[in-house]
């Protein structure tokens, strides 16, 4: 009986050592739209800080997809549908992913997109609230724009003339709703919905111009799990202003 004891706690070892030493992980999930529709064909990328492609896939016609990629700390993930890009959707960004295990991730995304997620904790005790900045990019307000500077909607919508929408411009580019209230919004900590305490609007600096983004504050889930080493940050809104829908997401390290 002691030998079996004793084998038996030897191979749990192994497999713990095995398990500790793989240099690689899989990320895979489903994309969707906001009504859960698979989207095929779309192009899921996992890029460094520099914003380069490291990893890159397509999902199927039921809007799965798989990657088999070594073991790191990631810029982002996001995944666009290039044909409809502009035309009637945006994409979703993922930022700060930590892969050291199995991952799912299922991109949701439409008209609305949730832009440069980042999260920080105000040094105040308890530490109890995120403050959380996102830029949100409506398309139609977009698409406003390019008709006020009379651009050729094509070339817009292949990325040709993205330059041409800032040219001669204002100093602030107004692509965001102009107001978000609590009840258009949704920020959940782990799967867990999160109490919204305060909405301000601010304006971010960028290549040269301004743009309007969102500082919300939220209190943390009262069932916390501190085994986690990161805190996932999803961000969902549903602007009444344009009638359009976005969601962002953003790993943040305890």
């Amino acid at each position: 009986m002691k030998k079996i004891i004793l084998l038996f706690g030897i191979l749990l070892l192994t497999l713990s050592a095995c398990i500790e030493e793989r240099e690689s992980f899989i990320i895979s999930g489903k994309a969707t739209d906001f009504n859960g529709q698979p989207l095929d064909s779309v192009t899921i990328l996992l890029k460094n800080k520099a914003f380069e492609n490291i990893y890159e896939t397509l999902t199927d016609t039921n809007g799965n997809y798989s990657l088999d990629v070594k073991k790191g700390d990631y810029y982002c993930l996001y995944a666009i549908k290039l044909p409809e890009y502009r035309v009637n959707k945006l994409e979703y960004w993922m930022w700060n992913v930590p892969v050291y295990k199995d991952m799912t991730i299922n991109p949701q995304y439409d008209r609305m997109e949730i832009y440069g997620i980042n999260a920080f904790e105000p040094q105040v005790t308890p530490q109890e609230t995120y403050m959380i900045y996102f830029r949100p990019m409506s398309l139609a307000k977009t698409l406003q724009i390019v008709s006020e500077k009379e651009l050729d909607k094509e070339l817009f919508e292949n990325s040709k003339q993205t330059e041409k929408l800032l040219e001669n411009s204002t100093t602030l580019i107004n692509m965001s709703p102009e107001c978000i209230t609590a009840e258009e919004l949704s920020i959940e900590i782990n799967g867990i919905k999160s109490e919204i305490v305060g909405i301000n609007r601010i304006t971010e600096y960028a290549r040269g111009l301004h743009y309007y983004g969102y500082c919300v504050q939220v209190l943390k889930p009262q069932n916390k799990n501190f085994e986690l080493k990161y805190d996932l940050i999803s961000v969902s809104l549903h602007s009444k202003e344009t009638g359009e829908k976005g969601k962002g997401e953003a790993f943040i390290k305890r």
